[in-house]
């Protein structure tokens, strides 16, 4: 009898440990959501500096003023900002394990016309959040 009892006891104390353990695994957050939010605001950023006036004649020095904003938002956020690929960016030269996290298709007013423009966002490589 003592046999039994002892044999269900340990059957209900493996139980127990194993749906506790079971409860500590959680689920990779899909944070999609806050990467969209994220560029949206590093777009909305850049557009309020108002750097994107006469956005067509694209100088040296407005490449460098956007670049400058970029650069920092770049270094509070351990992220590459991209617009229109590589001719705006705070992250020149290649660097390996560097993906697209976020892509956004905006639209800019240039010589009274509506231009679309692509501001995208990727790691680093070195931010373990967004890898």
């Amino acid at each position: 009898m003592q046999t039994l009892e002892a044999i269900l006891s340990f059957m209900f104390l493996l139980a127990i440990v194993s749906s506790m353990l079971s409860s500590f695994y959680s689920a990779p957050l899909d944070d999609s959501l806050y990467r969209i939010q994220l560029a949206q605001d590093a777009w909305r950023v850049l557009y309020i500096r108002g750097d994107f006036h006469d956005y067509s004649d694209v100088s040296d020095s407005k490449r460098a003023s956007i670049e400058k904003d970029l650069d920092t938002l770049g270094n509070e956020t351990g992220l590459c900002f991209f617009l229109e690929g590589v001719r705006i960016t705070d992250c020149r030269g290649a660097q390996s394990g560097r993906e697209m996290i976020v892509v956004l298709h905006e639209t800019l007013i240039m010589d009274n016309t509506p231009k679309n423009v692509t501001f995208s966002i990727s790691n680093q490589g070195t931010n373990p959040a967004f890898n």
